[in-house]
């Protein structure tokens, strides 16, 4: 075993750890991300390429190689991710084959995977990567290498997961895929699971719910935010739900202000990854309180009536009902 590999055999089963909280992790995520910035080609340093190599889908941002591996900076992000990952794996009934997982949108480190590699042999667990970047895959695809983990991939693959077709020997016991941005807008979160839930049916999703809901931000560190309702879902069940919708939205809930408001309302975005493991309120970057799309003007005991909108711009939106009727706002 060398070094890199001792090192990381030592992070990942504290992150696989299911009675460890996520705040007792940050300092494993720490020299987690140190580890695989280490030993990527990638460079992390400065500003510098930040953008480069990102692409504009029909379903929606892809990030650059640089972005995606910015995902590793976020401590309760990565642990919580992991350690859901890990324990969704090992849930899994005994099939006397390895389980088969999934990850659509690797990013440069595969960094949700490399601790379950390294804690699962590979005969327990056997990922597919996917990404939609080919240099994002390339880096990836060496980071594996180096630290010795090339027994768990069964694929490497370089497609769109919002039109991929699971070939019918390979379908998923879990699909995980970490596209998102905060509010479901911009990434194509909510098309990847649409495409590949639709294949694969009974695979488990991480995360497994992931809630937009409009209030308040909160006036204090520490206080909750305010919830007047939830907005949109996506889970198992509403992309069940959604089979049969065709055209360029799903529909979403309809929520009355207060009559007096205090602030300006946000869209607040909460993650279930799996089970109990949960991201809430301002624990990261993706649960950060969004504010309405146009930043509106908008008078106590409005209704509005939102929508997610499908395409290469995906995100809530929301019409301003006034006397009985919408108008687009």
């Amino acid at each position: 075993m060398t070094p890199a590999q001792a090192e990381l055999a030592a992070i990942a089963a504290a992150l696989c750890d299911p009675q460890r909280s996520l705040a007792s992790l940050v300092g494993e995520t720490v020299r987690l991300r140190q580890l695989v910035e280490r030993h990527s080609r990638l460079s992390m340093d400065g500003q510098a390429g930040l953008r480069d190599g990102e692409s504009f889908l029909p379903s929606g941002w892809a990030i650059s190689p640089v972005q995606a591996g910015m995902c590793a900076r976020e401590p309760y992000r990565s642990a919580a991710f992991i350690q859901g990952l890990a324990l969704a794996v090992r849930q899994q009934p005994d099939s006397g084959r390895p389980v088969r997982v999934l990850y659509a949108g690797c990013g440069p480190f595969a960094l949700l995977a490399l601790p379950v590699m390294a804690v699962l042999g590979a005969s327990q667990v056997q990922f597919a990567i996917l990404d939609v970047h080919a240099e994002t895959l390339a880096y990836a695809r060496e980071l594996i290498a180096i630290l010795g983990l090339e027994g768990h991939v069964a694929d490497y693959i370089c497609a769109d997961a919002a039109a991929y077709r699971i070939p019918a020997g390979a379908m998923p016991d879990v699909i995980v895929s970490e596209t998102m941005n905060t509010a479901l807008g911009k990434e194509p979160q909510v098309a990847i699971l649409r495409n590949l839930h639709a294949q694969a049916p009974s695979a488990v999703l991480l995360p497994a719910a992931v809630t937009v809901h409009l209030g308040l931000d909160r006036r204090n560190p520490g206080e909750p935010c305010t919830d007047w309702g939830r907005v949109f879902a996506l889970d198992a069940d509403a992309l069940r739900a959604w089979q049969d919708e065709e055209g360029d939205s799903l529909p979403a809930a309809s929520i009355r202000l207060p009559d007096v408001l205090e602030q300006a309302p946000r869209l607040l975005t909460r993650i279930r990854v799996h089970g109990d493991i949960v991201l809430g309120d301002h624990e990261c970057s993706l649960n950060l309180p969004l504010p309405l799309p146009g930043k509106p003007t908008l008078a106590g005991g409005s209704v509005l009536d939102f929508h997610y909108r499908l395409g290469g711009q995906p995100g809530l939106g929301f019409r301003l009902r006034a006397n009985g009727e919408s108008t687009p706002e």
